[in-house]
């Protein structure tokens, strides 16, 4: 009886856990009826190095609830392309620590791809990207982020503060393929969130 009960209290608290752990997140984007305003960028579009070719939202995978972000892209090899898609809008992130999201390529695309967040921030549409660029693995669900608090070391060439976060002005995710790998599909896109 002594395990049973412990069992359950276990379960409880797991559950407890994860209710309020969920509760932290502020979902900004999660694709169930419309793509929310986000679209390839037409700068992008003129690009030689742009991978993208149409965004949509469908039903064929979703992290949570029935409808995801659906990227076509289309990654040749030997040079460095970027698949990007990107939402103009104004938001003030000053109560939360993270921006993340989460990405699906299926399993039959071959490893190496990988992804990162770009915010356009500030009075002089400042374009500071994630340092790093995480894999994606192929068949999984993965979740990418970067702090966002004053003094993060998580984007390239930009001093963190306080005006950073709240005067973000884009946000964007781009897949890469730098030389490899070559790719042609879908690429899923959901719950794009902040955490406190």
């Amino acid at each position: 009886m002594k395990i049973i009960l412990s069992t359950l209290l276990a379960i409880a608290v797991v559950g407890l856990f994860a209710v309020s752990a969920m509760a932290e997140d502020k979902v900004l984007f999660d694709f169930e009826k419309d793509a929310q305003g986000w679209e390839i960028p037409e700068w992008a579009l003129e690009q030689e190095d742009c991978a993208s070719e149409s965004v949509s939202v469908s039903t064929d995978n979703a992290r949570t609830g029935t409808g995801a972000l659906k990227l076509m892209a289309n990654f040749p090899g030997k040079v460095w392309t970027g698949a990007i898609v990107e939402n103009a809008d104004s938001f003030d992130w000053t109560p939360y620590k993270e921006v993340a999201c989460d990405i699906f390529v299926p399993a039959d695309a071959p490893n190496g791809l990988k992804a990162r967040i770009i915010l356009t921030v500030g009075e002089n549409w400042k374009f500071t990207e994630m340092s790093r660029a995480i894999p994606l693995i192929p068949g999984e669900w993965v979740t990418i982020g970067a702090n966002i608090l004053p003094g993060s070391e998580e984007w390239k060439k930009t001093v963190v503060d306080e005006n950073f976060r709240k005067d973000v002005r884009k946000v964007s995710i781009r897949i890469e393929s730098n030389k490899q790998p070559v790719y042609s599909g879908p690429i899923y896109i959901d719950n794009i969130r902040v955490v406190k």
